[in-house]
């Protein structure tokens, strides 16, 4: 049954919400307006199929007013542009509403130096929602019976101290108590890395291999934060060691798997772990955390980059069962404890999944139903850039357009 517009924006709303600490707070923005002529909009050239609602949906409520929202759809986009410039966001937007609108907007530059513009094609560091491939990459190796959820950790971590009370489910639900290694403690109020913790240091100079290791040898070292199910505490640590846990079973690495195993599959040719040209130039200095950059920082908690058309194929290949079965996807996105499912924010009813992510300067959000009938995507290279924030502005505009 599809829910009311007004209460699936709410809903999206309240689940990126719940993980907008990891984007960038309201300071001043230091960079110059970008002028309205600065940004434009296209339609995006994949456009996932919207499935037909069935007779017994169209005798429930009302939703969306799709004939007004397809006859005011310029005006919205208008209206859209503005809230874009006028909140200063710089990056990729995306927008889609049934078959009845679909906007796109871009602003800002991916590169000032080369006089280079944010566009469709631009890729941004997609940070958190690393977590969704990871977690896919794992229920696949569950589907292959490669791996089993009720699996204590001690069998892939020996030497790991808490591992006979850590599950696999546990990592991937975020209910291990494992201390995160980039956000701040809920404890301690400290950041996993400060100058002045050199034992586990990673570095600019090390190899991806060797600051791997540094993160595994501080998450091993540190006391759980609470004992293991009690209850939800958000951790990158958990999916950094999901990343390890795919490789010792796909017997490949961590990138490889996923290149081949859901990036080719899905047709995500934009999507991966390296550098390349289409990669937008982070700006703004207000958020100095340079060091999750560092090779084999990131690893599977945050390390992927993506655009606005490749999303929408993840999107597309999550609905439409190409990646992994219906049952599987029902698994991932039912909520265990609090609003957290398997690499998801999950609305209270199940329809509407998400999740926000924050990398230095790179901001990203994610918001679909399963039926593919709502999607929003947000990315930015601007530290000040909150996709949240904006959402919160495109609801308001898009809430009178309920039955």
């Amino acid at each position: 049954m599809l829910i009311s517009s007004k209460k699936v924006l709410c809903l999206a709303i309240s689940a990126l919400t719940a993980f907008s600490a990891c984007l960038t707070g309201c300071g001043k923005d230091t960079q110059s307006s970008v002028s309205a002529t600065e940004k434009t909009t296209a339609a995006v050239t994949t456009q996932p199929v919207t499935k037909a609602s069935t007779s017994d949906e169209k005798e429930q409520e009302p939703t969306w007013n799709y004939s007004e929202l397809k006859r005011k759809s310029s005006d919205i986009s208008d209206s859209l542009d503005t809230i874009i410039t006028d909140n200063k966001f710089r990056g990729t937007v995306y927008v889609k509403v049934g078959n009845a609108l679909e906007y796109i907007g871009t602003n800002g530059f991916s590169d000032k130096d080369k006089h280079t513009k944010n566009s469709t094609d631009t890729c941004f560091r997609i940070a958190s929602l690393t977590k969704q491939f990871t977690a896919v990459a794992i229920m696949q190796l569950v589907e292959d019976g490669k791996i089993s959820l009720d699996d204590t950790i001690n069998k892939y971590f020996p030497s790991y101290k808490y591992g006979k009370k850590i599950t696999v489910k546990n990592l991937l639900t975020m209910t291990s108590g494992i201390k995160d290694y980039i956000n701040k403690d809920g404890d301690t109020d400290t950041f996993a890395y400060t100058e002045s913790q050199i034992k586990f240091k990673v570095s600019a100079k090390n190899s991806a291999k060797e600051n791997k290791k540094a993160v595994m040898d501080w998450i091993f070292d540190q006391k759980l934060n609470f004992e293991p199910d009690e209850k939800y505490m958000y951790s990158n640590s958990s999916y950094f060691l999901l990343g390890d846990i795919i490789e010792q079973v796909s017997k490949t690495s961590y990138e490889s798997y996923v290149k081949k195993n859901i990036l080719k599959p899905a047709g995500m040719m934009n999507t991966g772990f390296e550098s390349t040209d289409k990669l937008a130039v982070g700006y703004q200095e207000i958020y100095d955390n340079g060091w999750t950059l560092y090779p084999g920082v990131g690893y599977s908690a945050t390390s992927m980059i993506s655009n606005v058309p490749d999303l929408l194929k993840w999107v597309d290949a999550l609905c439409t069962n190409k990646l992994i079965s219906e049952e599987t996807f029902k698994e991932m996105t039912t909520p265990y404890k609090g609003s957290y499912g398997y690499g998801f924010v999950v609305s209270q009813d199940g329809n509407m999944v998400s999740h926000t992510g924050k990398i230095d300067k790179y901001n990203a959000a994610i918001s679909f139903t399963k039926d593919e009938n709502q999607i929003y995507i947000a990315l930015s290279n601007y530290s000040n850039s909150s996709p949240v924030t904006l959402f919160n502005h495109i609801q308001k505009t898009l809430a009178p357009f309920y039955g």
